[in-house]
């Protein structure tokens, strides 16, 4: 029990610190730690969420992004569910991160999200950046 507890502090502790996350990415990602400063990542935990309902909400509100805090959540689960919301919400790309997953790049986020883009938004900051993507490519 005693372990347990210690695991989820570990697990809170790392969770409160986005900002150092964020500014770690900034090389693969460097809008998102802009949008963590200003405030337009809107962070929400993962409850069995009616995901067209955020649709709507991203659509009309300031934010950039959603991450849906999911820390129960496998890797496999997160996969899934994201290939399912891409299939479904042509208008959005959703992504997945989990720490178990870390390839030791330190890219991986401290909790396992679904992370919630505007597809062309995102497009466009790819484009801009130079990045490619292999789909487009072939």
């Amino acid at each position: 029990m005693e372990r347990k507890r210690k695991r989820k502090q570990k697990r809170v502790a790392k969770e409160a610190d986005w900002a150092s996350y964020f500014a770690r990415i900034k090389g693969v990602c460097p809008w998102s730690f802009r949008a963590y400063m200003t405030d337009t990542i809107l962070f929400v935990d993962y409850a069995d969420t009616d995901f067209n309902t955020w649709r709507l909400f991203l659509k009309y509100s300031n934010f950039e992004t959603t991450v849906f805090k999911c820390p129960e959540k496998s890797a496999d689960w997160l996969n899934n569910k994201c290939d399912e919301l891409n299939l479904n919400q042509t208008d959005y790309e959703w992504l997945w991160s989990h720490p178990d997953e870390d390839s030791g790049d330190g890219h991986s986020t401290p909790i396992p999200v679904l992370i919630q883009q505007d597809r062309k938004q995102l497009t466009e900051l790819r484009h801009k950046l130079g990045y490619e993507d292999e789909a487009e490519t072939d």
